[in-house]
Formats: C-alpha cells, structure tokens, sequence
C-alpha cells in the first residue's frame, strides 16, 4: 500500500495538542489596518473599513506583549489590505516581520494582491506566505463584486488593471520564490466557476497551494447566501475531480467531521484522506490564535466582525491571560471538542451557527 504524503503545515492547530497535549495560544494574527482599495461584497470585515488611517499602539509595547509569548510558532496579518501604503507597510508591518523572522516564527500576509509589486517586494525578505483571496470568475464579476460596497468607484478601466495586477502579481511572486497561497470561499458566485478559479490558481497565477474555505456570513456577505451540506460534499468531489495535484489543496474549517453518522460524510473524508497533496486544517480561530488589534490593543476571536468582541486589551493585560480566559467561558467550552482518535478539534462558532445549530459535539465521539 502506498503512503499518502502531506505537506506540512505551520498554521495546523493540532501542532499544539501533539506538543504540549493542550490547546495553547501559538498564533497571532494582527489587524494591521483599516484601510482598502476595494469594498468586496464578500467582505467579512466590511464595515470596520475607513478612509483614514489611526495611530498605531507603539511597536515596542506589541512586542513586549509577544516576548511573553512562549509558545508563539506563527503570525499571520490582515486588514483591510495590509500591504495599501508604503507608510503603513514601515512603520506597522516591517517591525513585527523583522521581530517574527528574529525569534523564527512562519509569517503569513493577507492581500488582495492588487498593488504595485514594490509594495510587495518591501515584504518579501521576511515573508513565508503570501495569502490572497480569489474569488473571481472573471475580470467582469471582479470590476462588479470586488467594489460592490464602495460609494465612489474608480473607472471600469481602472478596475480592470487591478485584476489583470492579480495574475501578474501573483506569477511574479511565484518566479521569485514567494510561497503563494490562493484562497477561495464556497457561495452562490463562486460554485459555479470552482474550475475556471482552479485552473486559474494553478496554472496561470502559479500559487503553491490553493485554500478552499466555507464563506462567512458576516459583515458585507451576510447579505450573500452560503451552500448546503449536500452542496459542500458535492463542490468537495468536484474539485478532487478537476484539481491539478501537483499543487496543494488545503480545506480549512470543513463542516464535515469524522463522527458525522451520515456516510456521506465519511466517504468525503475517506476521500480526502486517500488523495495526494491534500490537507484538512482544523479551524485556529480560538484554538491556537486570537487576533490583536495594533490601533487599540483589543484582543478577539477573530478579526470578523460578528465574532470580533474584544475578550481583551493588551495594555492591560497579557495576551495569555485573555487566552486562558476565553478558554474558560461558556462560548469557548460549547465549540472546543477533541477526538484525539481523528485528531478533529470540530467546528468554530461561526460553522456551528451555520451548519450544526442544535448539534452538540461531544469529545471522545470518535474511537
């Protein structure tokens, strides 16, 4: 029997049970800005955008609050658009890339990956994931969605530079030897067209690793409707159908678990389980990440608005403490199974209240 070997992965939760045999704070990822130059109608963080930049809580005072941070082994950052200005790219991201590269922790960048290269060639030296969101089934649906919630648009032309910035960008980055990891939400716009977005990931931007993810409804895409269950098995057949294996294709927070009674369930697992250069990311929002917020110092969940109440501040409290808080409320108890058996962490609160409304998941389920 051949052996299925798996790409590993920096940003697996599960990472933390296998090392200190608990849950354990490992990530962090920040809200670096509030600005954008899109208004995607998908957009989970939408209404937080602003057209002016705050100040930043000093460097030194986030990276105290980091230096106590054992067990941090990954960063991630995200925004609005991280990489917008030139400014923001110096004076809030460079010092938290350099800080991360000193003390060897893997550091992913959320982008849409529409700007001039040298923003991203500023990024570059001390970057080991460049993640963007692709969503589109065109250039037409891009120039529509991507500023569906914008009052004042730039020109049709001017959106389609921006698109076509995407592709080159994207190869660009590729030739020079950027892990570039494409990510793409499963909604109405974007099941039809899971191919053409494919092929497109793979084959002409170059990304190592295509991410397939549930969309959320929050914020902007709370007005977009989700998929079903069935839907979600049927897209997941499809794409192990079409997919060129020679990239990696990761499923982040997949609603189907091992200790589903539905057989459907399972046959989609054992699926996965059984094709090459594939991966099942346990959910991190919660598990081993919170988010941080440069500008207030606030700590959540997430950096989505509907699960983005802060739980805390790092001006007046450590970022362990707000872990080992959270840890212990109701919310946090209610999504935190374990099936050590399956090595399944379950659901995030957001997939629950999607999918799995009345279900208790229970840990041990799975022997």
């Amino acid at each position: 029997m051949q052996t299925v070997v798996r790409p590993i992965d920096p940003w697996e939760p599960y990472a933390d049970i296998d090392k200190y045999g608990k849950l354990t704070l490992s990530n962090i990822e920040f809200t670096t800005t509030n600005l954008c130059n899109m208004r995607c109608a998908h957009c989970a963080v939408g209404y937080t955008l602003q057209t002016k930049e705050d100040d930043a809580l000093p460097v030194e005072q986030m990276i105290k609050a980091l230096d106590e941070v054992e067990s941090l082994r990954v960063m991630s950052f995200t925004g609005g658009e991280p990489l917008m200005t030139k400014r923001g790219i110096r004076d809030n991201l460079l010092p938290l890339l350099q800080y991360a590269k000193s003390r060897g922790i893997r550091t992913q960048i959320n982008s849409n990956l529409t700007l001039p290269m040298a923003h991203y060639e500023m990024v570059a030296p001390y970057l080991d994931v460049m993640h963007i969101s692709h969503n589109w089934s065109d250039e037409r649906e891009f120039v529509e969605t991507g500023f569906a919630m914008m009052d004042k648009k730039p020109s049709v032309a001017q959106r389609a530079t921006l698109y076509r910035n995407i592709l080159d960008n994207a190869r660009a980055l590729a030739n020079g030897g950027m892990f570039v990891s494409a990510e793409t939400m499963l909604n109405r716009n974007t099941v039809p067209h899971l191919a053409k977005i494919h092929n497109e990931v793979a084959n002409e931007m170059l990304c190592r690793r295509h991410e397939i993810h549930p969309m959320y409804p929050s914020d902007f895409a709370s007005d977009l409707e989700t998929i079903s269950l069935d839907e979600y098995r049927d897209v997941v057949n499809e794409l192990l159908d079409i997919r060129n294996e020679d990239v990696w294709m990761l499923f982040g927070t997949l609603p189907f678990y091992p200790c589903s009674t539905d057989e459907r369930d399972r046959a989609v697992l054992a699926r996965l389980k059984a094709a090459r250069n594939t991966t099942i990311r346990n959910d991190v929002d919660g598990r081993s990440r919170m988010n941080l917020n440069i500008f207030t110092g606030d700590v959540s969940v997430s950096d989505f608005a509907d699960d983005g109440a802060a739980l805390g501040n790092i001006k007046t409290q450590s970022l362990t403490t707000i872990y080992d808080e959270w840890l212990a409320t109701h919310i946090s108890d209610s999504i935190n199974c374990h099936c050590p058996a399956a090595k399944c962490l379950g659901p995030n609160i957001l997939v629950k209240n999607m999918y799995y409304p009345s279900h208790n998941f229970v840990s041990g389920t799975v022997k």
